[in-house]
């Protein structure tokens, strides 16, 4: 692990105070105490820093004085120990903001009951200076926006996969979704439909139908409400899904197709399709994994050794 701040220098330091916080995959905002909000996220988003921001209280972090920083990944994989100031002094009600370096494909699952260990060498480096007393009245821990979402639960390319005529007027598919998904909730899917060669008229109707692993059929939707779709056109309908579904929630889709003539001397409606693709809408935002907040939230003193904190994911 590094950190890289463009006003500090590294080096090396006793460990003499320290504090853990224990990191939970969600949480948000400044705190008076240690808590967290859950949000939606994918734990498979590659996370490739963290972004420490540090406010000191009244009580100033002395030029000499050293704060490190300490990574224990989900699996026990400790970091090596970063210098963050490099000495530099931290001024009273001074925020310090911090990007710590995670391995290459760190996900955020890995930072999900993570730790990081904030100690403190305050020994005093001149006479008659004591041990130097420092109050951090919060730590906010965050990712860099990263991006979740966009996990295709279903796909057929064909040519065309399926011509709904008069005889063939649904076709029923399984969801696919990858194993490292499954666990992810979404509240939207994002259907795309590419029509072939022969088009969907208007006044025909496009429906879709889910049915989710335990038999709970989903309200039937109009995906086109009577508007024609040209051939080789492709045309992307988002579909809602109940509140709290997971994606290893989904089990099988139907579309279906009403081309009766609407008009004389029309015939019913033959239409070729030849891809759909579903995926999950893509979010992108920064996390915040932790933001434990005090007047102080903790003071470091010669007997003040350690302040844990521990988060989870809801």
């Amino acid at each position: 692990m590094t950190v890289s701040s463009s006003k500090t220098t590294f080096f090396s330091g006793a460990l003499v105070n320290f504090l853990v916080i224990s990191i939970g995959a969600i949480g948000i905002g400044w705190a008076n105490t240690a808590s967290v909000i859950a949000q939606t996220a994918d734990r498979s988003a590659i996370v490739p820093n963290l972004q420490m921001n540090i406010l000191t209280g009244g009580d100033n972090l002395r030029d000499g004085s050293v704060a490190y920083a300490e990574i224990r990944l989900r699996n026990g994989t400790v970091l090596p120990k970063v210098n963050m100031n490099g000495g530099r002094g931290f001024g009273d009600n001074s925020n310090n903001l911090f990007s710590l370096n995670l391995p290459t494909g760190t996900t955020l699952g890995d930072l999900d009951a993570a730790t990081v260990t904030l100690s403190h060498d305050g020994a005093a480096r001149r006479w008659p200076d004591g041990y130097d007393n420092w109050n951090v009245d919060a730590v906010n821990i965050t990712t860099p926006r990263v991006c979740s979402g966009n996990v295709a639960v279903a796909g057929i390319p064909a040519n065309p996969w399926v011509r709904f005529t008069g005889g063939k007027t649904f076709k029923n598919l399984t969801f696919s979704v990858p194993p490292s998904a499954r666990s992810s909730t979404a509240s939207t899917l994002n259907l795309k439909i590419v029509t072939g060669r022969d088009d969907l008229r208007d006044g025909s109707v496009a429906y879709m139908e889910i049915r989710l692993r335990n038999g709970r059929m989903l309200p039937k939707i109009n995906l086109n409400n009577g508007v024609g779709w040209g051939g080789n056109s492709t045309r992307t309908v988002s579909l809602s899904l109940p509140t709290g579904t997971r994606l290893g929630d989904l089990g099988s889709f139907t579309i279906s197709h009403d081309g009766a003539a609407r008009r004389f001397p029309d015939g019913y409606d033959n239409w070729d399709v030849n891809t759909i693709v579903m995926t999950t809408p893509e979010v992108c935002s920064s996390i915040s994994l932790a933001n434990p907040s005090g007047r102080p939230w903790v003071r470091f003193t010669g007997g003040k050794t350690f302040e844990p904190i521990t988060l989870q994911v809801q």
